[in-house]
């Protein structure tokens, strides 16, 4: 029972073995019981942790409503430590927190909470909830969706949490949502942690469409302390759910070789060299490490947006400049797009055969392409690609999503990246510029084949602002290019 008088229920796994143990203290993702970890709780309870897997507020048989990571499920997670030194043989000197997806978020805001926490791993999780919900001036519509439709049928939401979410999706009172949602990511608590250095290891997929990585990848780069960034291609969660069905996963085994290394001083990961700080795993299937992530970016080509004339123009650093601009109509969809959420990026980890797009079916009314020449070797994409883009609206109000393709000698093309910008409030006709952030890469563009970028504004996985009758003119003064920025490794 919590501080408030919630009851949680969990399992707990007591190792065999005489004196005190490691505790590893686990929340549920969101939607899901806590029995989802057992595998993952078998394999701590065999490395000899105390394992405490539970439900949290609001979810199937736990008491209370959903607190949406709010300060009861930050406690919440200390309760179950306090219990767990009455109750269990638990080692209060020796205390790890875990999760997957919310149940991330909730052990990383947990150890910026309680100094008892002396390791962390987040897979899948978030580190600012505010840019989770609301980058790029722009609404998750297909994640928000799908969180709510899990919540409906495993959990009981408070009135805060549903007023809060109606005013999202109406895109009403959104300071007073942001300001709600901005304590729940542990990048509020940036300094607790860093006075705190408790060791963290956080693994994400390069197109999560719920938390992005870019957030975290900022955050990892702030703390002091010992910490890990793993990434890798997928979605949200497709990494991790094989070792939830008990099959061998890397991911798992790597978060809790980093326990032992920090709580069980005797074990062989405590006594290996020190894991890379950065691994990256390409989007075809080999692994690179790093010191740090700012040498995973070597170089940066800057690609300038070029005439497109009939809504096809070029890449290069020499591109023309100047008065010209296309326009295309807000509003209406293309054949490009980020895939289906969970589904597409899943099959792409598993095949490592991204989705293929025919650029010729690309409506030039709707979208613009812009294309470069055939590389004259492998290009090595690797970090965060940047498109800087002045747009030109008719109306006050709109979506630009970019797309980022790998595309072969015949024009087939398979996606590497995406980003989303809204406006509002602009003034129709005048020039706005803008920079929009792609998720981050790790892919080999081969020889003879070449980026292409096109630029629309619709996609499923997001909620619009177009209006009816809207246009958006893309141009490139001279003072002010547009331009797109390949990192390259």
């Amino acid at each position: 029972m919590t501080r408030d008088g919630t009851t949680l229920t969990a399992s707990v796994v007591i190792p065999s073995g005489s004196g005190r143990h490691p505790l590893a203290v686990i929340p549920a993702p969101w939607g899901f019981a806590e029995t989802t970890f057992e595998s993952q709780a078998a394999d701590l309870s065999r490395r000899g942790y105390v394992v405490i897997t539970y439900n949290t507020r609001g979810f199937y048989s736990s008491g209370g409503t959903v607190d949406l990571a709010g300060p009861q499920d930050v406690s919440d997670v200390s309760d179950v430590i306090t219990w767990a030194l009455a109750h269990t043989p638990a080692d209060p000197t020796r205390i790890a927190a875990a999760g997957l997806s919310y149940g991330a978020g909730i052990a990383l805001l947990a150890a910026g909470a309680d100094p008892r926490i002396g390791a962390v791993a987040s897979l899948s999780g978030w580190t600012d909830f505010g840019l989770s919900l609301y980058a790029a001036n722009t609404r998750h519509k297909a994640a928000v969706n799908l969180l709510t439709t899990l919540q409906s049928l495993t959990g009981r939401r408070g009135d805060e949490v549903s007023e809060l979410l109606d005013d999202y999706r109406a895109f009403r009172n959104m300071p007073q949502v942001l300001d709600w949602a901005r304590p729940r990511g542990v990048a509020s608590d940036l300094d607790a942690l860093n006075r705190r250095r408790p060791a963290i290891f956080m693994a994400a997929a390069y197109g999560d469409n719920f938390f992005s990585p870019v957030p975290q990848i900022g955050f990892f780069n702030q703390l002091t302390g010992p910490k890990a960034l793993r990434l890798a291609p997928g979605d949200h969660g497709t990494n991790e759910i094989g070792g939830l069905l008990g099959f061998p996963n890397a991911l798992w085994s790597s978060a809790w070789d980093w326990f032992d290394r920090y709580l069980r001083p005797d074990s062989l990961a405590a006594r290996a060299p020190a894991p890379a700080a950065v691994q990256l795993t390409t989007d075809g299937g080999a692994i690179e490490t790093y010191s740090d992530w700012d040498a995973v970016t070597r170089s940066r080509a800057t690609l300038r947006l070029g005439p497109a004339w009939a809504g096809t123009g070029s890449l290069s650093a020499t591109a023309a400049t100047g008065t010209w601009s296309t326009t295309i109509r807000s509003g209406q969809d293309t054949t490009a797009n980020a895939g289906t959420i969970l589904i597409t990026r899943a099959l792409q980890e598993i095949t490592h055969l991204p989705p293929l797009l025919d650029l010729a079916t690309v409506d030039r009314r709707d979208g613009a392409v812009w294309q470069t020449g055939p590389n004259p070797a492998t290009q090595r994409i690797r970090g965060v690609p940047t498109l800087h883009l002045t747009l030109t609206p008719n109306v006050d109000s709109g979506t630009v999503v970019a797309y980022l393709y790998d595309t072969g000698p015949t024009d087939v093309a398979t996606i590497i990246s995406k980003a989303v910008y809204s406006y509002y409030e602009a003034t129709p006709g005048r020039p706005l510029a803008t920079t929009l952030t792609f998720d981050p890469v790790a892919r080999d563009v081969p020889f003879g084949h070449h980026l292409s970028l096109v630029v629309d504004t619709k996609d499923d996985l997001y909620y619009d602002l177009d209006r009816s009758e809207g246009t958006v003119a893309f141009g490139s003064p001279a003072a002010d290019p547009s331009v797109l920025t390949v990192p390259l490794g």
